[in-house]
């Protein structure tokens, strides 16, 4: 059982972080500029393949597992049947069969993901554990040098965005919340991480830096869960979710900047993924959000995780108009609190992926965003207090390395938040809704073209190879491979990209 250190009211309701990675970013009038980084301290030991962040709480706190990354990747993977090859019968998915679709798959991974929701205390050495991977690079903190901060200690999450105060305001929730999220590559997902990571040099400190070896072999399945530090205790809409403990830092309130604190943060959200070139022929992916619904007659935590919606497109052609989206599918019946960060357009994007940008600080004062006029001029432009800027498939659309286009339409080059959106009826905006193959580089429109390869939409894929240019000037790594070519350093250093602010 875990033994969980009991919160004061003031400090509970004031902590929060994201996932992400899967999903998008916060905003803020500062600019976090990308910038070119170094090892974090001379003594630190780069493990591309580490178990976790180091950081452990105290005996007198936690007394349960903790977390070990698993990188022990399949080189092949034998062929088989899947169920919901024989939905898509060959053919794309549709509003009328979306849901049936991505809910075979749900259950086609049900006895796994029940465990990990459901019994938090058994994942880590529950017999299906060793069948979901991790993402090299990722485990261990580089928080000075590239604002990554690992995966931590006791359930493997990575820190999330602080979502603002008052986005759930109108479904009764008004102070700040952050999330932190679980990511996990299935075995067919994982013949690519083998191949980026693995093989030119098996302790991954050769990346093979190509385009090729990013892309995703069909039916690789990636997940994300997600925490929220709004627990039932705090907010009405989430009575009844099931918790699990997470180590970290918290983001705001009277404990942010001390040091890290046992939390239990409630399942809001849980999100497939899965690479399927026959279901989504376009983009090659089908991205899935389910969320926590308190009126379910699910008898679990993990069937009271409701479909909000399923998405294989941008819908480009549906830009600026009023027409029904093709390529997104919304449950008519899911909660309502999802409208409060649904994506652009009404396209999908789950609670805490941060579709909504601007809104008021934990501190109480206003961050705004400003928006270009069509021109991408600032004279004709306007503040906005909150702008709808946002969606799981034109965010993760700009994942490439090295990275080149903020999540959010922007023209500004930022790398994760800006202050500044294109409009969206301008060329620049419409940019970030194509439907683009993974093999594809979203280009930058207005700025550098620093792209060399396209991360077939993965970004937490992002962040790791940004974390494995630190190896460039690390001396005590394995002697270079015969004819290795890789990157170079002094071009392609590794860049500061906070996740959080």
């Amino acid at each position: 059982m875990f033994k969980s250190k009991p919160l004061q009211p003031l400090a509970y309701s004031a902590i929060i972080l994201i996932s992400l990675f899967w999903s998008a970013c916060s905003q803020n009038n500062k600019e976090y500029k990308a910038k070119d980084s170094k090892v974090q301290k001379s003594e630190m030991i780069l493990k591309p393949f580490a178990d976790n962040n180091e950081v452990y709480p105290p005996d007198s706190i936690y007394s349960g597992p903790f977390f070990k990354a698993n990188y022990n990747y399949p080189e092949s993977v034998a062929p088989k049947d899947y169920p919901w090859e024989t939905i898509t019968e060959g053919k794309a998915i549709s509003q009328e069969n979306a849901s049936e679709y991505i809910m075979s798959i749900r259950e086609y991974i049900k006895d796994a993901m029940e465990v990990m929701i459901n019994e938090p205390e058994n994942w880590p050495s529950s017999e299906y554990r060793k069948d979901w991977y991790n993402m090299g690079w990722s485990a261990q903190s580089y928080d000075s040098a590239t604002g990554w901060k690992g995966l931590e200690t006791v359930y493997g999450t990575m820190t999330g965005q602080v979502l603002k105060n008052g986005i759930f305001k109108d479904y009764g929730f008004e102070g700040p919340m952050q999330n932190h999220a679980l990511v996990y590559y299935n075995d067919v997902a994982t013949l690519t991480l083998n191949k980026l990571w693995k093989s030119n040099d098996k302790n991954g400190f050769y990346p093979e830096y190509s385009t090729d070896a990013a892309q995703f072999k069909q039916n690789a399945i990636i997940i994300k869960a997600a925490g929220t530090t709004a627990t039932g205790d705090d907010w009405d809409i989430m009575e009844g979710a099931g918790t699990f403990p997470i180590y970290r830092e918290m983001e705001f309130g009277p404990m942010k900047g001390k040091n890290p604190v046992l939390q239990e943060l409630a399942w809001i959200q849980f999100d497939i993924i899965i690479k399927d070139t026959i279901a989504a022929p376009e983009t090659g992916w089908v991205f899935s959000t389910f969320i926590y619904d308190k009126e379910s007659d699910g008898k679990t935590i993990f069937d009271r995780l409701e479909l909000l919606g399923v998405s294989w497109g941008n819908d480009p052609d549906k830009m600026g108009t009023t027409k029904a989206l093709s390529e997104t599918y919304i449950n008519p019946d899911a909660p309502e609190y999802y409208k409060a960060n649904i994506g652009y357009g009404d396209r999908l994007s789950g609670p805490i992926d941060v579709a909504l940008v601007g809104g008021m600080k934990a501190d109480g004062t206003p961050d705004s965003v400003f928006v270009l006029d069509e021109n991408g001029k600032a004279s004709g432009g306007k503040s906005y207090l909150h702008f709808r800027a946002s969606a799981c498939m034109s965010c993760h659309g700009t994942a490439t390395f090295p990275p080149q286009n903020d999540f959010y339409p922007s023209p500004k080059q930022n790398l994760v938040y800006t202050d500044t959106l294109y409009n969206p009826l301008s060329k620049g905006w419409g940019n970030y809704y194509q439907n683009r193959p993974g093999t594809e580089i979203m280009p930058a429109l207005d700025g550098e073209q620093k792209a060399t390869m396209a991360l077939d939409y993965d970004l937490f894929m992002q962040f790791a190879l940004n974390n494995s240019r630190l190896a460039g000037n690390y001396n005590d790594k394995p002697e270079k491979p015969e004819n290795y070519k890789g990157l170079s350093h002094e071009k392609y250093p590794a860049l500061y990209m906070p996740r959080s602010k």
